[in-house]
């Protein structure tokens, strides 16, 4: 999109929340969002009602009291940021009407199926769905359940869980386990009170590879006062045993508390007592209308204005705990998705059924034993016929969210997805009508969520949460001041293999995604929600820990490094790098200096530079990969020998957090590994954080014409060959700029590779660090810029036009005296020669500077 001053933009009709000093804009039919500051939202407003890009730069000038090189400048980058978050248009937007989840998604593939095993359970909850008992029915046998299995696993289905009742009481539960887990190599997640968990059943689980089998506890307070009434007399203890066992067992369970009046002031301990015990997800259960729940009237169900309390109170504990609430990975994770991602409401009868203990067949767990939901009985019918052809299944399919009235209008709609369907239907007051048409009008999941506002609330608190880390990574003293999009919709949201059984949400048909069309998924149920936020660092880790192992040949890049500048290093590390450039050589390292390389790998770079810094100087490789780890450090010490000195250290570390103290390096390099990070602004972030004043990174990466397309991104392979991750090389340059680095240049960039028409550069950037002083500092210095330009301007707005002096403050005039700019300005200290300093302190509102 072209910007000049005659250049005319538009935004999309949009929803506006102003908190504290951030501005969420919001538009809910893409859907998409972005988070900026005052002046950003300013700039947003005046969209509306200026003619053209002149217009815009004179309101901002008049506005922020800036001078109008400064306001082009500012202006200009900020519509940037709204161009890379697709807010900005050339033309009106247009939209064509979304006509419900049906016309984009299809029950092609059954990922997951509930079993209640039994109905029979060793105790008497007073929140039960279905009322199980001791006294209620066994369950099926188990040749039905494994027949059943086999159905269920040529329909593609890769998870199962098992509930009831309690599925340990049953006998041949490990049988049934074994077949899921070993025989059928699928996961199984099993939904348990956790008594039982202890003496042999704790011993045949050990037998279990943790990869295929999950636990899910259940506890409901952290003491036996709260938890006892609800769950019965003594259970409480044996709760905790059981949650005890299973973690000395090597499983890490996800313990789910249900959200009563009775332990509604308590949940925040059992957050506490959990994390104490060493578990690592708390899940919240908003309570279900339905089961003994009910006895009571709606005593036993808490007011939302109290549930919307306790959840940000859990948040907030388990963030001091240590512990995460997956409740609130699931809203980030649904508010982060990529944009024009649209959720309708829940995954049941799409990619979800569940088998009750006497074989009938109902859209979810939730929905089990409920009569008038039954789709089908699997003793009379295959569980395929009942899942795609029973009426049942096709009305779930049919239903959409534009069909909840008070859904239609909603600035969240698509992101909350309408609530969970289970709620709408059990605290409906229409009750159910089956209809005959495509969208039944009575469809009990067409009501209300009750739980609605709970969805609002938090769905804004975890947009506005990722904005704030955002607004930190930039509260340093980088010089960089314009107004910028501090946090858009789908930043890091894609990530490698995410097609691959991410429970929440389920993607249907990931193998046939459409460009340009809207991407629809569903939600899951709010009964088991788990989120792996260490998925894209795992697949990462695998793909490079098995090319540690064995050289990969496919991913060594025809870069090639000179026999002088490697004739010291091991052929083990050289069959082993992967890079795609040269940035220790390009950088110019000096003798004494202290460098840093991200994903050193097997360590090519680090003892490139090794040689090159010298005995007094020093060397860190950080990698978050074992096997290349191992490698490195093996022939460390030989590297040593060869060189005379051993300068080379190697720690494991993230990108994202790099395990080196602030403002001790003199050099940064990474060669192909910035595009593994799920959240690259964080890396830039991290790298200026380490570097000293006037500290260089040097950078070499694989970069993209156009933004990579998200089928691409979901490629395994691809990730770990550096396509999928890659940022265009604007992205590239405005990210580390909006990071605080000056001077940004282009070094090399050569031709990679065409995937599917899209191309794939190396390039290797260089950019520095200046820290600016706590106040602006005048002692009659002047910048004389040399040219050969007629005029230039530098990062934070300054005018230099050629040959003449322009007044500056200390640290402009030691900026401009460093590289990259030494020998293109000349400074001078003021004719009288008279050093008595004045100082002016920035001004609190934002954009203004004395500077």
């Amino acid at each position: 999109m072209e910007i000049n001053e005659k250049s005319q933009f538009y935004v999309p009709d949009y929803y506006h929340i102003e908190e504290g000093s951030l501005h969420l804009f919001l538009d809910h039919e893409m859907p998409n969002w972005i988070i900026t500051d005052r002046r950003g939202g300013q700039i947003i407003e005046d969209i509306k009602s200026c003619r053209n890009m002149k217009e815009l730069i004179h309101n901002y000038a008049v506005n922020f009291n800036v001078d109008y090189t400064k306001a082009w400048l500012e202006v200009h980058t900020f519509l940037k940021d709204l161009i890379r978050s697709e807010f900005l248009t050339s033309e009106p937007v247009k939209r064509t009407e979304y006509t419900g989840r049906a016309d984009f998604i299809h029950a092609e593939k059954l990922n997951e199926l509930w079993l209640h095993t039994n109905n029979s359970c060793n105790l008497t909850c007073s929140h039960c769905l279905v009322n199980s008992s001791p006294n209620e029915d066994k369950g099926l046998s188990t040749e039905v359940i494994k027949r059943i299995i086999d159905e269920a696993t040529t329909l593609g289905t890769t998870r199962f869980y098992f509930t009831g009742g309690e599925p340990f009481i049953r006998k041949d539960i490990f049988e049934l386990t074994d077949y899921i887990c070993n025989h059928k190599k699928s996961e199984l997640i099993i939904l348990t009170n956790g008594t039982l968990l202890k003496g042999e059943t704790i011993e045949e689980l050990q037998k279990f590879d943790k990869k295929y089998l999950k636990i899910q506890i259940s506890l409901d307070g952290s003491r036996p006062e709260v938890n006892d009434p609800l769950r019965g007399k003594g259970s409480f203890n044996q709760i905790v045993e059981g949650i005890k066992n299973s973690i000395r067992a090597g499983y890490y369970p996800t313990v789910t508390t249900v959200i009563a009046n009775s332990n509604i002031d308590d949940i925040p301990e059992a957050t506490k007592l959990l994390a104490s015990l060493g578990v690592k997800t708390h899940h919240l259960l908003w309570a279900h209308k339905r089961g003994r729940i009910t006895d009571n009237g709606n005593n036993s169900i808490p007011p939302i204005d109290k549930v919307i309390e306790v959840t940000r109170r859990v948040k907030e504990v388990a963030g001091e705990s240590g512990i995460t609430v997956d409740n609130h990975d699931s809203y980030k994770f649904r508010s982060n998705s990529n944009r024009g991602t649209r959720y309708d409401l829940g995954n049941a009868c799409y990619d979800s059924m569940c088998v009750y203990s006497n074989g009938d067949v109902y859209p979810s767990a939730s929905f089990a034993g409920h009569a008038g939901l039954r789709c089908g009985s699997i003793l009379d019918n295959t569980l395929s016929e009942i899942w795609k052809n029973s009426n049942m299944s096709k009305a779930f399919r049919n239903a959409t969210l534009q069909h909840k009235e008070k859904c239609r209008e909603c600035h969240i709609k698509f992101v909350c997805g309408g609530g969970d369907i289970e709620h709408s239907f059990f605290f409906s007051e229409n009750g159910f009508k089956l209809e005959t048409d495509r969208f039944p009008a009575d469809l009990g999941i067409h009501a209300l969520d009750p739980y609605c506002d709970l969805h609002k609330e938090i769905t804004k608190d975890v947009i506005f949460e990722l904005a704030e880390v955002r607004k930190k990574m930039m509260e340093r003293k980088t010089g960089f001041n314009a107004p910028v999009v501090l946090r858009s919709m789908g930043e890091g949201a894609t990530v490698c293999g995410a097609d691959e059984q991410t429970p929440n949400p389920q993607v249907l048909n990931p193998e046939s995604v459409i460009v340009n069309q809207p991407s629809v998924h569903t939600l899951h149920s709010n009964c088991v929600l788990s989120f792996d936020v260490d998925k894209p660092r795992s697949i990462v880790r695998e793909f490079y820990g098995k090319a540690a192992e064995e050289p990969q040949e496919e991913l060594c890049c025809p870069t090639k490094n000179s026999d002088e500048d490697t004739s010291h290093i091991p052929q083990e590390v050289l069959d082993r790098f992967y890079g795609c450039g040269s940035p220790t050589i390009i950088a110019g390292v000096l003798p004494g200096e202290t460098m840093v390389d991200l994903g050193a790998g097997a360590g090519i770079d680090c003892f490139i530079a090794a040689k090159k810094v010298g005995p007094k100087g020093k060397v860190y490789g950080i990698d978050m990969t074992d096997e290349m780890l191992k490698v490195a450090n093996e022939n460390r010490l030989l590297v040593a020998k060869n060189l005379g000195f051993d300068i080379v250290e190697f720690r494991k570390g993230f990108l994202e957090e790099i395990p080196v103290d602030s403002g001790t390096v003199d050099l940064i390099t990474s060669n192909c590994v910035v595009n593994l990070s799920p959240d690259k602004k964080a890396v830039f972030s991290e790298m200026w954080r380490v570097l000293k004043d006037h500290g260089r990174i040097v950078i070499s990466d694989i970069v993209s014409q156009v933004e990579t397309p998200p089928h691409l991104k979901l490629n395994k392979q691809l990730w770990g060959e550096c396509i999928s991750g890659a940022l265009t090389e604007d992205e590239f340059m405005a990210y580390l700029e909006q990071a605080g680095f000056y001077g940004l240049q282009t070094l090399s960039k050569v031709f990679w590779k065409d995937i599917e028409g899209y191309s794939f550069h190396s390039v290797t950037l260089r950019g520095y660090k200046f820290e600016k002083k706590e106040d602006c500092v005048y002692i009659g210095q002047r910048a004389v810029y040399h040219g050969p330009y007629k005029a230039i301007t530098d990062e934070e707005g300054h005018l230099f036009p050629r040959n003449e002096p322009v007044a500056v403050c200390t640290d402009t005039a030691q900026k401009l005296s460093n590289p990259p700019y030494t020998g293109q300005f000349a400074i001078f200290n003021g004719n009288d020669g008279n050093k008595a300093a004045y100082s002016c302190s920035p001004s609190k509102e934002e954009g203004v500077s004395c500077c």
